[in-house]
């Protein structure tokens, strides 16, 4: 189902009256072992409507939408689809049913052509090997990667996109099916102000069309634009359920997640000192040579824009990836940043965009994954020191607010918000953290949670640590950079000053000036 773009401004049709819900789950409950995660929610989602679904990390909307796109089963509840009871047995039988999801941990075929992505959803219905895609199903994808905005060749592999582009490849593969239910989790968090516009547009002409969208999102302004009803979680029951968006404001919104009000704590910047990390003539992917200092209690503010060169900037500068040329060097030591394992002796951490790819291992424990940078230190003769390891990151649990309270689970059993914070701990518990890389280190971390990172990494600056923030997020760079540099083809075009509003920083990311 392809569409075309359409003002932002349009309004969503009117429920009529009478009119049946196309998906609904009625008393819900799901248990893992003892933890019960969803506790009774009732959902409705109706034609022509999108309908946003918040509440903090671990209140269960993820196992949510993992029932309702047939991942998981409901341990209790009544589903129905298209006014019938239905169990789905799998993710793709609700795929060939018309329930499409787009989620935050995207589930591209790295390996995959850009093309064959497009078409995963119809080879998976078939049960076959990859068909022969020809010119009919070229011109198909060109016209859905134009809907997005990307400007890619299909025969190109997925492995070599920006996490960026392939957030939006991932919603062009779902514009394609026949949808009536689309199910978004967190779909903005990779994109820029100008694609995440794009994408608002592209929901709201799909929910014109008919189709039924739940938006699972933590950023308000998002939700104010897009959506018409709305469902709160908390603890795993819905303590607001299908309320139209018109009669909630954010204040109200925000109380029911938490379960009372709140207010962002007040963030200090920290005088910078001499320059700790150095960027010397970099060349990346063939774009203009970059320079740049990064200072002592410095927060840099640097704008993630897909295609821009940002995501290779931070790269670099973590020495996960080298340029083509240039050197980076870290004050005091002689030789150049070559990899991520010098990067590490050197003081240097990394939070990357991508949590699931290239931050965490999936079978071991959040305390494990929170030490993994740390192991040497923490180990004598090869044997590992579980009450070290314990005493130093289980205050960073702490203070970041994990949740549950559980270093020994598997990391697998948090929600994204919380394995972001096991993350942001493996970081800011290195001994001898001299340099902080932080790419989008608040993706899809809801309201208290971002205000408990931000203040850890104004903490962490004030301390000495200087911090580069790799962000999307212009009320982030706003809050919390120094200075604020815009990449325009990868070289720097403009650099902006302390307090910068986020309307500064749009303008300036659109080529405009910032005075």
């Amino acid at each position: 189902m392809a569409v075309d773009a359409v003002s932002p401004d349009r309004q969503a049709p009117q429920r009529a009256e009478g009119t049946a819900s196309v998906y609904s789950v009625q008393g819900v409950t799901k248990s893992y072992g003892s933890t019960r995660a969803l506790d009774g929610v009732d959902l409705n989602l109706m034609p022509g409507r999108v309908h946003a679904l918040l509440g903090e990390n671990g209140a269960g909307k993820s196992s949510l939408v993992r029932i309702l796109v047939g991942a998981d089963r409901p341990t209790s509840g009544i589903i129905e689809y298209l006014g019938a009871p239905v169990t789905f047995r799998s993710t793709a039988e609700a795929i060939a049913a018309g329930i499409i999801p787009i989620y935050q941990q995207l589930s591209l075929f790295p390996q995959l052509t850009v093309l064959e992505n497009l078409f995963s959803f119809d080879i998976a219905a078939r049960g076959r090997g990859l068909p022969h895609l020809g010119t009919a199903a070229r011109d198909m994808a060109r016209e859905s990667l134009a809907q997005v905005g990307l400007d890619i060749d299909p025969g190109r592999k997925v492995s070599s996109l920006s996490l960026g582009e392939r957030q939006l490849l991932e919603i062009a593969r779902a514009l394609q099916c026949d949808c009536r239910v689309l199910l978004l989790d967190e779909p903005t968090a990779a994109l820029n102000a100008e694609e995440s516009g794009r994408l608002l547009t592209l929901v709201r002409k799909l929910a014109d069309r008919g189709v039924a969208a739940v938006y699972v999102s933590h950023k308000s302004a998002e939700i104010r634009a897009i959506s018409d009803d709305i469902t709160v979680l908390r603890d795993g029951r819905s303590v607001i359920a299908g309320t139209a968006l018109k009669e909630t404001s954010v204040e109200i919104m925000i109380e029911a997640m938490l379960g009372h009000s709140f207010e962002a704590s007040e963030k200090t910047r920290s005088e910078p000192g001499d320059a700790v990390l150095t960027v010397t003539d970099a060349v990346l992917d063939g774009r203009p040579p970059i320079s740049l200092d990064l200072r002592e209690g410095e927060i840099l503010g640097i704008v993630l824009h897909v295609g821009a060169g940002t995501e290779e900037l931070a790269e670099v500068m973590a020495g996960s990836r080298q340029p083509d040329a240039g050197t980076v060097k870290i004050a005091g030591v002689d030789k150049p940043i070559r990899n991520r394992r010098s990067a590490l002796e050197a003081g240097i951490g990394y939070v990357p965009p991508d949590r699931h790819a290239e931050g965490l291992f999936q079978p071991i424990s959040a305390l494990g994954n929170a030490s993994a940078s740390s192991l040497p230190g923490l180990s004598r003769f090869g044997i590992l020191s579980r009450r070290r390891e314990s005493g130093i990151f289980r205050p960073w649990f702490a203070s970041l607010g994990l949740s549950p309270m559980e270093p020994d689970a598997g990391i697998g059993s948090f929600s994204g918000g919380n394995q972001q914070k096991v993350l942001l701990s493996r970081n800011l518990g290195l001994e001898g953290l001299r340099v902080l890389i932080l790419a989008e280190p608040t993706r899809g971390i809801d309201v208290k949670a971002r205000d408990r990172i931000h203040q850890a990494i104004s903490e962490a600056a004030s301390e000495g640590c200087a911090i580069a923030l790799v962000t999307s997020d212009l009320e982030e760079l706003a809050a919390l950079a120094h200075r604020t540099l815009i990449l325009h083809g990868g070289a720097i075009a403009q650099v902006l000053p302390a307090g910068s509003t986020p309307d500064e920083i749009g303008t300036a990311i659109q080529g405009g000036s910032a005075a």
